[in-house]
């Protein structure tokens, strides 16, 4: 009796374990569309089904008896239901890691010779996997807002320093989802200084804050995220210093950079220019020829996270970029025409979303 009661357990560790993890991988699988860390998850239950092996399969089918758990259907209030797809990602995370060191303890028993525990390699493995996608889940909820989204650039090549904070009033109350601070030529002090008025402002509106180029001043003002450039540092880099939270946008120049990216773990891509446009710095302009709506589908085709055309962005062309797969459109001198920032923003929305109807 004692001996089945124990392969009941081992059972039932082995059950609460691989449907833990399943739950998870298809959390990252379907929910995320993260292939590496689905893939990983796949692979640990796989390594459960392994080391299961060494329980004889017919002992623990004799020690399976559902009708004398009385606990089955116990569920605790916090059990009975998920707040979020984080919250049930973490629970059945946990459940499998609990279920993991049962296993490895009472393998213990079954196996006193066992030098090598399979359990502890798979239970020191979740516990790895865990911040790294937790964190991905907690910045999932912010690039789902880039759907169908006017990614406005409050660029300090268009409009002076003082007037920020008001221009981008305008652009939340125009619209804006997403609003990134551009300033090429001012100090860090003044970037940082105008920074944390914009978060406020952001916060305030419900619209989330991004910083070009900075990552000290994009942490230190508890910005939503950094959009990072050809000189800047790659994602992978800036991802060991920022916050789990923040979102890491790339811009893509080359056919290759859009997956490169993506994986190295950019949260969303900026493609293009789409058209011709002229790009201004604290070193002058440049005319860049645009590359056309063709550069959006390609990125579209190579990665899952959020596509941003950029580029000459105008209502006429906006429309195109989303019905050609952009899920958010960045737009910069265009929104400053005529002064009329929030009334421009609404002209960029609607073409968004006549394109996103053509779709």
């Amino acid at each position: 009796m004692a001996d089945r009661a124990l392969y009941t357990a081992i059972d039932a560790n082995l059950n609460r374990a691989l449907e833990g993890m399943r739950v998870c991988e298809d959390v990252m699988r379907f929910y995320l569309r993260r292939d590496d860390y689905s893939g990983r998850l796949k692979a640990l239950r796989h390594s459960v089904a392994d080391a299961a092996r060494l329980f004889p399969a017919d002992l623990l089918l004799e020690g399976r008896d559902v009708a004398a758990d009385v606990q089955k259907f116990i569920d605790l209030p916090g059990e009975k239901s998920r707040g979020s797809i984080g919250s049930l990602f973490k629970a059945n995370l946990h459940r499998a890691m609990e279920a993991v060191r049962s296993l490895e303890e009472f393998g213990k028993l079954v196996c006193p010779d066992m030098n090598d525990n399979p359990f502890q390699r798979i239970r020191f493995s979740l516990y790895e996997l865990e911040p790294e996608a937790m964190s991905a889940l907690a910045r999932q909820d912010k690039t789902a807002r880039f759907s169908s989204a006017l990614y406005a650039i409050l660029d300090t090549a268009y409009i002076k320093m003082e007037s920020l904070d008001d221009a981008a009033a305008k652009m939340i109350r125009g619209g804006a989802t997403i609003i990134q601070l551009r300033m090429k030529s001012e100090s860090r002090e003044d970037v940082l200084t105008v920074a944390r008025d914009i978060a406020l402002l952001c916060r305030e509106g419900k619209a989330l804050f991004i910083v070009n180029d900075h990552v000290d001043v994009a942490m230190l003002a508890g910005a939503d995220g950094v959009h990072l450039g050809l000189n800047d540092l790659r994602a992978n880099e800036a991802r060991k210093i920022v916050p789990p939270g923040m979102i890491i946008g790339i811009t893509a120049y080359t056919r290759e950079d859009p997956s490169r990216a993506a994986g190295e773990g950019a949260d969303y891509i900026a493609v293009g220019p789409v058209y011709d446009t002229v790009y201004v710095s604290g070193s002058g302009s440049v005319t860049l020829r645009g590359s056309g709506v063709e550069v959006i589908s390609r990125a579209r085709d190579a990665v899952n996270v959020p596509v941003v055309a950029i580029g000459g962005i105008t209502p006429e062309g906006a429309g195109a970029a989303v019905s050609a797969g952009a899920d958010a459109v960045a737009v910069t001198s265009y929104l400053y025409k005529d002064g009329k920032i929030e009334e421009n923003c609404r002209k960029i929305l609607e073409a968004i979303s006549s394109g996103s109807t053509a779709k």
